[in-house]
């Protein structure tokens, strides 16, 4: 899938890529609307470039008056949580990804937040999660109630990287909303893991 995502985006080209994140900047917009009734924090992530282009939409959240809050990599596979500011220059990681600095909040900001964006590799059709191999967001996610999973939670992937099944572990994740290029996907046979 990673290097299916390198060769899509070459293909792409500029104006592709423009057009992609166009539209993930409407729906992101979209959901938040139906989402987030007033301004409160968004629990996102900074993509790399092969991933969904979702930084001018949560440039455009931000604009809107949302607190976004996104991961840096701590010690023990852990994350910690620091406020972006997309008119704030970043340091950039090895992988060429803006790190924000600042005060660092635990799992208890991801938890508490009003809406969440996941990244992942792929899902398949029953939402189950395949991430990038740090187990990060497997540790995480569980700890997130049924009702914040479906109604303030949006697993971001790219249409194409939605399958009919997906290698997995137990421990992977599952999700009750997709959001994509063409706009969110319910999958039909999501399990509650922590059902209340």
């Amino acid at each position: 899938i990673r290097p299916r995502r390198l060769i899509a985006r070459s293909e792409r080209g500029p104006a592709g890529q423009q057009q992609m994140q166009n539209l993930f900047t409407e729906n992101i917009l979209r959901e938040s609307q139906n989402r987030l009734h007033s301004p409160g924090t968004v629990a996102a992530y900074l993509p790399t470039p092969s991933e969904p282009p979702i930084t001018e939409a949560l440039t455009r959240l931000h604009e809107a008056g949302h607190r976004i809050i996104v991961p840096v990599v701590r010690p023990r596979r852990t994350l910690a949580w620091v406020e972006w500011d997309p008119t704030v220059e970043h340091p950039r990681s090895p992988m060429g990804i803006p790190e924000p600095e600042g005060e660092e909040h635990d799992v208890q900001a991801f938890i508490e937040a009003d809406m969440r964006l996941i990244p992942a590799l792929a899902y398949d059709a029953t939402g189950r999660r395949l991430g990038q191999g740090g187990g990060y967001y497997d540790r995480i996610i569980p700890l997130l109630s049924e009702e914040q999973l479906r109604e303030r939670t949006l697993g971001i992937v790219f249409a194409e990287e939605i399958y009919e099944t997906i290698p997995y572990d137990r421990w992977d994740s599952a999700l009750p909303v997709i959001l994509t290029e063409e706009g969110t996907y319910q999958p039909a046979e999501h399990t509650p893991q922590n059902p209340s």
